[in-house]
């Protein structure tokens, strides 16, 4: 226990990070509780735009930021009456990490009369379902109105649509019937299922490793020799001796063409006669293709390390090759 407690004296960040993520810290008995702000079992991302940053590490105490408890539902930040809270750099030794997030305004029960979205699901008041049997609430038999239960920012777009609510024993329903909430992604067609804006395979959160939004080949006829890749994204293979070349948005369309001096940037050309001695090769390691890749070298070679595995890039800069 001596040498945790001399561990987490030297680096503050760390030791809190690991506690947020167990969801627990350490309590007077030596038992765990649900950690404060963002713990609770919840995930913790430490990337500059997360929402609670309580337990990373933070440069200058002096530092403040909004935030947003990683406990809250995210989808309730900055809707009807909910609002960021504010945290700090504090100082632990000679490291430094952000505080607990305070001062949020979280979801409260709603309250049918006052004209604000207090539990802050995009519906106030009447609108709200938990307002449905409240006598402020009555309505009169036959009247409809829209309703939505879904997201604020899905509501009535892409796919995503309004239901309708009738009136009836002077009380609103409960359900929302004929709403279309959000949905998957389905790559497939050009409609926005998953309502953020983004249809199909411009919804590059869900669709970019999709089958059918990879790069389609279109041989452009300014260069000789150049063909289709087999198969498709970075495990689509052109003929040895040729270099995978993309062009237009996304998806973009691909083909593969013959090295020329002006491909002597992208490893897979250095081992070809016209890139011999060239400076852009420099520090790269060439070796024969295995027999496996039957006279194929993988579609894009110039990508570290993410491409360090592909066993057909006959050249690399990654020192295992």
């Amino acid at each position: 226990m001596r040498w945790l407690a001399v561990v987490c004296a030297l680096s503050f960040a760390a030791c809190d990070s690991t506690a947020r993520r167990n969801g627990a810290t350490g309590g007077s008995d030596g038992g765990g509780t649900g950690g404060s702000g963002g713990g609770g079992g919840a995930t913790m991302s430490c990337g500059d735009d997360a929402p609670d940053l309580e337990g990373c590490a933070c440069a200058g105490t002096a530092s403040t930021r909004a935030c947003w408890p990683a406990s809250a539902p995210a989808s309730a930040r900055g809707v009807g009456a909910c609002g960021d809270g504010m945290q700090s750099c504090q100082s632990a030794g000679e490291f430094s990490g952000w505080g607990a997030c305070t001062g949020a305004a979280l979801p409260s029960t709603e309250n049918c009369t006052n004209g604000v979205d207090d539990d802050c699901d995009g519906n106030a008041d009447c609108k709200d379902a938990d307002c449905a049997m409240d006598p402020s609430c009555g309505c009169n038999d036959g009247d409809t109105r829209p309703c939505w239960d879904g997201p604020p920012s899905a509501e009535n777009v892409g796919a995503c649509k309004d239901g309708t609510q009738t009136c009836a024993g002077g009380h609103w329903p409960t359900t929302c019937n004929g709403e279309v909430l959000p949905t998957p992604e389905q790559c497939t067609d050009a409609v926005d299922h998953d309502c953020n804006h983004l249809p199909g395979c411009l919804d590059v959160f869900a669709c970019a490793t999709n089958p059918a939004c990879q790069q389609q080949c279109k041989v452009d006829g300014s260069r000789m020799g150049c063909v289709c890749p087999d198969g498709s994204g970075d495990t689509a293979t052109c003929p040895a001796g040729d270099v995978g070349i993309t062009s237009g948005g996304f998806p973009g369309t691909v083909q593969c063409c013959p090295c020329t001096a002006d491909d002597c940037g992208n490893p897979v050309c250095c081992d070809q006669a016209v890139c011999k001695g060239d400076s852009r090769c420099g520090g790269v390691t060439c070796t024969t293709l295995p027999p496996s890749c039957g006279g194929k070298v993988n579609f894009d070679c110039d990508d570290f390390p993410e491409d360090c595995d592909e066993p057909c890039c006959p050249c690399t800069s990654c020192a295992s090759m």
